[in-house]
Protein backbone atom coordinates (compact mmCIF):
# COMPACT_ATOMS: atom_id res chain seq x y z
CA UNK A 1 0.00 0.00 0.00
CA UNK A 2 1.45 3.83 -1.19
CA UNK A 3 2.17 4.88 2.92
CA UNK A 4 1.41 8.32 0.97
CA UNK A 5 -2.89 7.09 0.69
CA UNK A 6 -2.67 6.40 4.45
CA UNK A 7 -3.05 10.20 5.29
CA UNK A 8 -5.98 10.81 2.97
CA UNK A 9 -9.44 11.32 5.16
CA UNK A 10 -11.73 8.65 4.78
CA UNK A 11 -14.95 10.30 3.65
CA UNK A 12 -18.19 8.07 4.74
CA UNK A 13 -21.12 8.54 1.84
CA UNK A 14 -23.23 10.89 4.58
CA UNK A 15 -21.48 12.79 6.49
CA UNK A 16 -22.83 14.89 9.58
CA UNK A 17 -23.37 18.27 9.66
CA UNK A 18 -19.46 19.01 11.21
CA UNK A 19 -18.32 16.30 8.89
CA UNK A 20 -19.82 17.46 5.70
CA UNK A 21 -18.57 21.32 6.99
CA UNK A 22 -14.67 20.20 6.93
CA UNK A 23 -15.10 18.14 3.74
CA UNK A 24 -16.27 21.42 2.07
CA UNK A 25 -13.22 23.38 3.81
CA UNK A 26 -15.85 25.71 5.63
CA UNK A 27 -16.91 26.37 9.04
CA UNK A 28 -20.33 25.00 9.95
CA UNK A 29 -21.75 27.84 10.60
CA UNK A 30 -20.59 29.47 6.63
CA UNK A 31 -21.40 25.93 5.48
CA UNK A 32 -25.12 25.99 7.17
CA UNK A 33 -25.45 29.62 5.54
CA UNK A 34 -24.10 28.50 2.25
CA UNK A 35 -24.98 24.78 1.14
CA UNK A 36 -27.94 24.82 -0.89
CA UNK A 37 -27.66 20.55 -0.32
CA UNK A 38 -30.49 19.59 2.37
CA UNK A 39 -29.81 16.23 4.81
CA UNK A 40 -31.02 13.38 4.60
CA UNK A 41 -32.77 12.16 7.51
CA UNK A 42 -32.16 8.77 9.10
CA UNK A 43 -33.24 9.08 12.22
CA UNK A 44 -36.06 11.48 14.16
CA UNK A 45 -33.19 13.12 15.72
CA UNK A 46 -31.40 16.27 14.41
CA UNK A 47 -28.42 14.20 15.27
CA UNK A 48 -29.66 11.80 12.89
CA UNK A 49 -29.39 14.01 9.66
CA UNK A 50 -26.79 13.23 7.38
CA UNK A 51 -25.76 14.63 4.27
CA UNK A 52 -25.01 12.68 1.01
CA UNK A 53 -21.41 12.99 0.06
CA UNK A 54 -22.25 13.08 -3.60
CA UNK A 55 -24.49 15.71 -3.08
CA UNK A 56 -21.76 17.80 -1.97
CA UNK A 57 -20.07 17.05 -4.34
CA UNK A 58 -22.03 17.95 -7.16
CA UNK A 59 -22.81 21.20 -5.54
CA UNK A 60 -19.22 21.82 -5.37
CA UNK A 61 -18.55 21.08 -8.80
CA UNK A 62 -21.21 23.42 -10.01
CA UNK A 63 -19.77 26.63 -8.42
CA UNK A 64 -16.33 25.81 -10.85
CA UNK A 65 -16.23 29.36 -13.03
CA UNK A 66 -13.61 27.15 -15.21
CA UNK A 67 -16.27 24.47 -15.94
CA UNK A 68 -14.71 23.67 -19.50
CA UNK A 69 -17.06 21.20 -22.23
CA UNK A 70 -15.01 18.27 -23.65
CA UNK A 71 -14.96 18.58 -26.75
CA UNK A 72 -17.04 16.35 -28.78
CA UNK A 73 -16.10 12.43 -29.35
CA UNK A 74 -15.46 11.59 -32.83
CA UNK A 75 -15.96 7.77 -34.33
CA UNK A 76 -13.49 5.64 -34.99
CA UNK A 77 -14.17 5.98 -38.34
CA UNK A 78 -13.71 9.91 -38.48
CA UNK A 79 -10.18 9.74 -36.77
CA UNK A 80 -9.07 7.33 -39.07
CA UNK A 81 -9.99 9.57 -42.32
CA UNK A 82 -12.57 6.85 -43.50
CA UNK A 83 -14.52 8.63 -45.80
CA UNK A 84 -18.92 8.95 -45.23
CA UNK A 85 -21.13 7.22 -47.95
Amino acid sequence: MNPANNSLPYWPAALRLNQAAAYCSLSVDTFKDVCPVRPIQFTSSAWGNRYLRASLDSWLASLDPNEQSAPPRRKIGDMIGRSSR
